[in-house]
């Protein structure tokens, strides 16, 4: 499980270019997101689950992750992206 988020993580990581558009997002730079993502992925490898929730925050409707999707072009693939994200998701909470 650990290993599918954290591709999905990179995934998402390689949309936040730095000419992104980040007008419907919190963050002033791209950067600042892949910053946070790496943060997330490094703690996962290292068997610490507690940025579960942060992750889930931007994967929620309207949220950091569609909203720049939405804004950049890669809606179907975030969609895509979303689902696996909540299968893995309820299954890592349903194990904690």
């Amino acid at each position: 499980m650990t290993n599918e988020l954290i591709e999905i993580l990179k995934k998402v990581r390689e949309k936040f270019v730095d000419n992104s558009d980040m007008i419907w997002t919190s963050y002033e730079t791209a950067k600042e997101i892949r910053d946070e993502l790496d943060s997330f992925i490094e703690q996962i490898k290292f068997g610490d689950n507690t940025c579960l929730e942060n992750i889930n925050m931007h994967f929620l409707p309207t949220s950091t992750f569609q909203e720049h999707s939405l804004q950049n072009g890669w809606t179907k693939e975030y969609l895509k992206l979303s689902e696996k994200f909540d299968r893995i998701y309820e299954r890592m909470k349903n194990h904690s």
